[in-house]
């Protein structure tokens, strides 16, 4: 099915699409959204990374960061710096990059690909490694007094 370039910009959802882009004035859009939605993302894992003692939530958290490490795997980059890229020439994995270094840590390697996946096992092990202290914990019958009532 080969579609030309005249009747590609006349189906449905593309019209609809160009509707909400020009309504919206979305050509107007703060172009570090790519920036703040990776930002959110990491965010929302960190914090559910730290505050959440639910197996059944850190496995779900677990399989989303499987899937982004298998999309970096399959694209080479990470989907949100490759439009990160694309729209402000600049990542975070080159603003984390920068922070190390003023930090005095030297990161010899310069491959995105390399960076974004070990990063990635390291936070693929952390979920993983909480998940199997809580459930060594509840094994042993271990409770842990909270008197912030964070683990309720």
């Amino acid at each position: 099915m080969n579609m030309k370039l005249s009747e590609l910009k006349n189906v449905t959802i593309r019209k609809f699409s160009n509707y909400v882009h020009q309504q919206f004035h979305l050509q107007n859009v703060n172009k570090f959204l790519y920036y703040n939605i990776h930002n959110f993302f990491i965010f929302v894992i960190t914090f559910i990374i730290l505050f959440n003692t639910n197996i059944s939530q850190l496995t779900i958290l677990l399989f989303i960061v499987s899937l982004d490490a298998f999309s970096i795997v399959v694209l080479h980059n990470c989907p949100l710096s490759i439009l990160e890229k694309k729209y402000l020439k600049r990542t975070i994995t080159d603003e984390r990059k920068d922070i190390l270094k003023k930090m005095g840590i030297l990161y010899k390697c310069d491959h995105e690909y390399e960076n974004q996946i070990e990063l990635l096992i390291n936070v693929w092990m952390i979920v993983a490694c909480k998940i199997l202290c809580i459930l060594l914990l509840k094994t042993v019958n271990i409770k842990i007094f909270d008197s912030s009532k964070v683990y309720l």
